[in-house]
């Protein structure tokens, strides 16, 4: 049984795009307030994928447009970026996670799993300020919620989400986001050494 994939770093603003955060046109919406670390987030775009494999819903919000060709450029445009990546997992129990649905989704330390969670609904994430395609300056989601008010396909359903204080230590973000499909956030082609990706567990 494999532990699940979950985003402890994201450096996904990496891409041949030279232009300002605002820059571009913007699939992806959101509106969130509150600061990590002193640096807010003025969501420009909002992106998600799901992994076939393991079931996990994984979004990526910056302050930069057209996230997901950025995902499949090889460098990081200029000025500085800030990236919220957080990942969505529904575990029911026994052998596998099932397909995200509706709903309020608890932190729950993912990172450190020594064996299977308990049956929940869960997030966990990252506050992220790429400095290059393969560091970042990175602050931990620590708490709060996330709830999912509409669930995403990849044939064109927006996902839906608001966070609900969700922490980053002594910080916390509320707010909403509306993110569209791309296939990239699960293969990036800058910020993918960035992946956290947990081993096998029993």
């Amino acid at each position: 049984m494999k532990r699940w994939m979950v985003l402890c770093l994201l450096a996904c603003a990496c891409g041949s795009d030279s232009g300002s955060p605002d820059g571009g046109t913007s699939g992806g919406s959101g509106s969130i307030t509150g600061t990590v670390g002193g640096h807010p987030l003025s969501v420009k775009d909002a992106v998600f994928a799901i992994d076939s494999s393991t079931k996990i819903v994984t979004v990526v919000v910056a302050d930069r447009a057209n996230i997901c060709t950025l995902l499949s450029g090889t460098t990081l445009p200029s000025g500085t970026t800030t990236v919220l990546g957080f990942a969505l997992l529904n575990y029911p129990g026994g052998l596998s996670a099932a397909d995200v649905v509706t709903g309020d989704y608890t932190w729950y330390d993912l990172q450190n799993l020594t064996g299977a969670p308990p049956p929940g609904k869960y997030w966990n994430g990252a506050f992220v300020i790429p400095t290059s395609c393969t560091a970042a300056s990175s602050t931990n989601s620590t708490g709060g919620s996330v709830s999912v008010t509409q669930v995403g396909t990849s044939t064109g359903t927006h996902l839906k989400v608001t966070l609900n204080n969700a922490a980053f230590g002594v910080d916390a973000l509320n707010g909403s986001i509306e993110a569209v499909y791309c296939e990239a956030v699960n293969n990036p082609t800058c910020g993918s050494g960035l992946l956290y990706r947990p081993g096998a567990f029993e």
